[in-house]
């Protein structure tokens, strides 16, 4: 709990210091465009989609193997219902890349798939700034190819994660967050997969 409170302040940490500086910047040029208006917590809109792009590293996957590299490029898409100021009920489908290495007979690679389902506390910072805690379950497919072929497995298992949510105003907004899918694989190479993400979501009042 710890990690996952300490991941998530780090996130908003990151953002704020980042899109803060830019509108610092903004703020002392000529403004030629509209400055971008951020809704207050009363206005959060009811449903949003996003995408993000991210990386992700396969606990154990080169426990085995020489030439190992457990970390992939992931990519997600997902969609989200606000039920009030502080619950959301979130959707989505994750590509959780590619892992690669060698055994002793050759080329090893794993490639993991995911459909989730998970709900979302969140807690706003201020008008512009929220961090949220995530728990679900997700419906992963995996495929594991090494000398002897393709074994396929899928699963059901527990999701997890942290972030942290930006408003830039006119129904847009940055996302930074980290997940942990649990036991991801067939039982001879099972392990967790965390993912770090950077996305925007697009909403709708």
């Amino acid at each position: 709990m710890k990690t996952i409170i300490s991941t998530a302040a780090n996130l908003a940490a990151l953002l704020t210091l980042s899109l803060t500086g830019a509108a610092h910047a903004a703020g002392t040029s000529s403004k030629p465009f509209s400055p971008l208006t951020p809704m207050k917590s009363s206005q959060q809109a009811e449903n949003y989609l996003g995408g993000s792009v991210g990386k992700t590293t396969a606990d154990g996957f080169c426990n085995t193997l020489q030439n190992c590299d457990a970390d992939g490029k992931s990519w997600k898409l997902f969609g989200g219902v606000r039920m009030n100021d502080n619950i959301v009920l979130e959707g989505g489908y994750v590509d959780l890349g590619k892992q690669q290495g060698q055994d002793a007979n050759g080329a090893v690679s794993q490639k993991t798939t995911a459909i989730t389902a998970a709900g979302l506390a969140t807690f706003p910072m201020n008008e512009q700034i929220e961090v949220f805690g995530k728990a679900g379950v997700a419906r992963w497919s995996d495929t594991y190819t090494d000398s002897s072929g393709k074994t396929d497995s899928k699963g059901t298992d527990v999701l997890v994660g942290a972030g942290a949510n930006y408003d830039l105003g006119d129904n847009m907004g940055v996302r930074a967050e980290w997940e942990r899918f649990k036991d991801v694989g067939s039982a001879a190479h099972k392990g967790d997969v965390d993912l770090l993400s950077v996305g925007v979501t697009f909403s709708s009042l």
